[in-house]
């Protein structure tokens, strides 16, 4: 077993990490394909495009998976205003939280461990979502891809994040899923839990060598000395 994290604060992703969104992106990702006249995807293949927000999720399911959002393309602004609006009431008809997170999060709390939620979903989709699934009240803060200038893979979310919940980098720790929170976390130079079960674009995340990674959520108190 890896070796214990000196920790007081863990901030989360959402997509991937927290919860499995991605039956509810790939429903609205369809939903705007079909308005477009373009094929579905199938659920795994839209899995593997999640990451760096809706735009880069968006651009990557009309042009091909290495895709990035263009600039000054009013079509695809479009088809972005048509995901967002589509998906902001739907954003939990089938997402849920991965199994043993919530105990996992009540633990935590019960425990006196300061918890956030830094995703690159917007803010407010993020905070509904969490709402929606009766887990909000868990966070003292919630940090969406739009609440600062920069987002992950840049470390200003997660060092400001930090700042708020009064917590050194060193004593913090980001829990994600992805090459974006790998890098985010690495740059802030706070600790690091990689989470195998998320999206990140169908790369193994044992391929990042991460300090520590975990299959299910159960282990996290293991690795924390918490159980």
């Amino acid at each position: 077993m890896a070796k214990s994290l000196q920790c007081r604060t863990l901030l989360f992703d959402l997509d991937g990490t927290l919860v499995d969104s991605a039956p509810d992106l790939w429903h609205t990702m369809n939903y705007v394909l079909k308005s477009l006249g373009l094929a579905p995807l199938g659920l795994e293949d839209v899995r593997h495009l999640v990451g760096n927000g809706a735009r880069f999720l968006m651009a990557r399911g009309i042009y091909g998976p290495e895709a990035t959002a263009p600039d000054d393309n009013p079509e695809f602004e479009k088809a972005i205003k048509l995901f967002l609006e589509y998906y902001q009431d739907h954003l939990t008809d089938n997402s849920l939280p991965y199994i043993g997170c919530l105990e996992v999060l009540q633990q935590l709390t019960k425990k006196g461990f300061k918890l956030g939620v830094v995703t690159n979903k917007p803010e407010t989709m993020a905070k509904k979502m969490l709402q929606n699934l009766a887990m909000d009240h868990f966070f003292s803060q919630i940090v969406g891809g739009d609440t600062f200038t920069e987002r992950k893979p840049h470390p200003m979310p997660l060092l400001q994040t930090l700042k708020k919940l009064d917590t050194p980098p060193h004593l913090g720790v980001m829990v994600g899923d992805s090459e974006t929170d790998f890098l985010a976390a690495k740059a802030a130079k706070c600790g690091l839990i990689m989470v195998s079960h998320g999206y990140n674009r169908g790369v193994p995340v044992s391929q990042l060598n991460p300090d520590h990674t975990i299959d299910l959520f159960n282990e996290l108190p293991h690795l924390l000395e918490l159980a």
